[in-house]
């Protein structure tokens, strides 16, 4: 069940062949050219009246660079099968690169003023307003290299790391997996349809879809771990200039977190990997299975749950967002009321689902596939909340606009509780009741327990890419069989096949490292959320001036002013133990049933 629900990219340009996509290159080129030849050299002598017309000029070109590139990006997650659509982005990459080459030089010489007049600078208000973002790229100071360094790596990677990570969206986009039905007919599916029968109430069918994946990503296996060695050693090639001590390092700078705090997440965690057992172990008695395999992570406790419709499923999440707060709710009824969604699963479309916020004066786009299934329910609940975190952080300058990745996933998740809890009130069924808390429980592993396992993954391959050169198949394969397996423990049974399905996840070719934002956020919203149950009403307003922080603080700062130490383990620890109280109040519902 796919409904007929695509995007309007007409506000940003009218089409593939718009005119006015080159123009605003053009535009933009000449206006970053002039930027500096007027400022090159200057900048460290600027006063702060002067320093601060400097730089709401240069945000200002930054900020309508991005439509460009928007359109192009959109446009192609929405369709890669047209060369046209193709084409647009490659030249819409080469073009902004040309674009960022002329404004190197501000930031370079920003982090170069000493700390005493760099503070005088910060006596204007227009400077002072953006405080947070200029620290923040001072603190990179250390790994920033001379500007023709920099200018080399910014245009070498059109022809590097962004044609490595487009030929990978392409191949997997396009790519059709054989699967044998009933009667021993044989179809083909999408990545997303195939991955959706994984959930399919017959014991067979999600067999038949696991061997079609498998063999899927076999016949690719060469290409995608060519793919995953080369952006590993472009990667490592990027960390040893720019003097980064770890694979994950550039990652946690960039979202503003401490490598220490999210080692104790990550830590924490682990330690909890016995929770994943113990809820499988109840699952397989549940559904009365000897073994449970790689296969039957997702099947669904009631065989005959029903198909979701699209109305009903933006009818429950919408309902719930106005429940929390009329005014999110409205927010949110605007991605249907004015087309910034597209959910409709078909040929070509990108896989997976995410939010695109572009800036503080545009509006972002969503992007689902949806197929009917409650996790479609889940997943819109989530990108909504990323829609309306972007929508609440209007109110910052585009430099502070997007919030840190560690902080990004608060609203998506905080979403997805609010319509699960939502839900979950309306089920007064024991076995509905079991199925949907089941489900979410499942969804809870998915975003922290697997995601920890995905980020030790990836730092088993950077780490062995980087000690032993180019890695075979069977030894990225390992690496991905091991870990997922140390966090099911002996309650699912990972069989072969299995080992391969690192392969069409995105997140390891676009940001590495990125996966471990999903536990922190889920962990997060945990405290978060009941902080909420405690406070009711209360608490609205508080939540409300998170989401509006965007990325003018750090997640340390965000969270401390609500009264939460992300440093300490017992922090992390009361969100994990949440989760087992999850289990046990499905254990004790099960325990009623039978």
């Amino acid at each position: 069940m796919t409904p007929d629900v695509t995007w309007d990219l007409s506000d940003l340009y009218r089409g593939v062949d718009d005119p006015e996509i080159p123009s605003d290159l053009d535009t933009l080129e000449v206006r970053a050219g002039q930027f500096a030849e007027t400022y090159r050299g200057r900048v460290g002598a600027l006063s702060p009246e002067e320093f601060g017309v400097v730089l709401t000029e240069y945000e200002g070109i930054l900020h309508d660079a991005q439509f460009p590139g928007a359109y192009a990006e959109l446009n192609f997650a929405a369709d890669t099968l047209p060369a046209a659509n193709g084409a647009l982005l490659q030249m819409v990459q080469e073009r902004s690169v040309a674009v960022a080459q002329h404004l190197i030089f501000f930031e370079l010489e920003t982090i170069a003023i000493p700390d005493e007049p760099f503070a005088h600078l910060l006596t204007d208000p227009s400077v002072a307003a953006l405080r947070h973002y200029l620290e923040q790229t001072r603190a990179a100071r250390p790994h920033r290299l001379s500007e023709a360094e920099e200018r080399i790596l910014l245009e070498k990677s059109t022809t590097g790391r962004d044609a490595f990570s487009r030929l990978f969206d392409e191949s997997i986009a396009v790519a059709t997996f054989k699967m044998t039905v009933a009667g021993g007919e044989v179809v083909e599916l999408s990545e997303s349809e195939i991955l959706s029968k994984l959930s399919d109430p017959e014991r067979a069918v999600r067999r038949a879809a696991a061997e079609g994946l498998t063999a899927g990503l076999r016949e690719r296996a060469r290409l995608f771990t060519f793919i995953t060695n080369t952006l590993a050693y472009d990667k490592s090639v990027d960390d040893r200039l720019a003097h980064f001590a770890t694979p994950e390092a550039a990652r946690h700078l960039s979202d503003e977190v401490e490598s220490d705090t999210v080692q104790t997440m990550l830590d924490a965690c682990v330690a909890h990997f016995d929770t994943v057992a113990r809820y499988y172990r109840l699952k397989r008695e549940i559904l009365g299975l000897e073994t449970l395999y790689h296969y039957d992570r997702y099947a669904p406790i009631l065989p005959d749950e029903a198909e979701v419709a699209w109305e009903d499923a933006a009818a429950t999440v919408l309902d719930a967002y106005t429940a929390f707060t009329p005014d999110m709710g409205a927010m949110a009824a605007r991605f249907f009321d004015e087309r910034w969604v597209d959910a409709q699963a078909r040929a070509g479309k990108r896989g997976g689902a995410f939010c695109a916020g572009i800036v503080p004066d545009w509006h972002p786009y969503v992007l689902v596939n949806f197929l009917g299934k409650k996790r479609d329910v889940m997943t819109l609940a989530h990108e909504l909340g990323h829609g309306v975190h972007d929508l609440l952080a209007s109110e910052q300058r585009f430099l502070q606009y997007h919030p840190s990745l560690a902080a990004a996933e608060t609203a998506s998740v905080f979403g997805e509780m609010l319509t699960f809890n939502a839900l979950l009130a309306k089920t007064a069924a024991p076995k509905e009741k079991l199925s949907l808390l089941t489900g979410k429980i499942e969804d809870i592993f998915a975003t922290v327990f697997r995601q920890t396992a995905m980020y030790r993954f990836e730092q088993d391959v950077h780490s062995a890419r980087r000690a032993q050169g180019e890695l075979t198949t069977e030894q990225v394969n390992a690496f991905w069989q091991q870990n997922v397996q140390a966090m099911f423990g002996d309650s699912v049974q990972m069989e072969e096949g299995h080992e391969v399905w690192w392969m069409y996840i995105p997140h390891f070719i676009h940001t590495p490292f990125y996966v471990y934002a999903y536990a922190f956020g889920q962990l997060l919203v945990m405290a978060l959320y009941a902080r909420y149950q405690r406070d009711g009403a209360a608490f609205v307003p508080h939540y409300l001036d998170i989401l509006r922080t965007g990325g003018a603080k750090r997640p340390a700062q965000i969270m401390a002013d609500a009264g939460i130490d992300i440093n300490a383990r017992d922090f992390w620890e009361g969100g994990l133990q949440t989760i087992d109280a999850l289990i046990t109040q499905a254990e004790e519902i099960w325990g009623e049933i039978k």
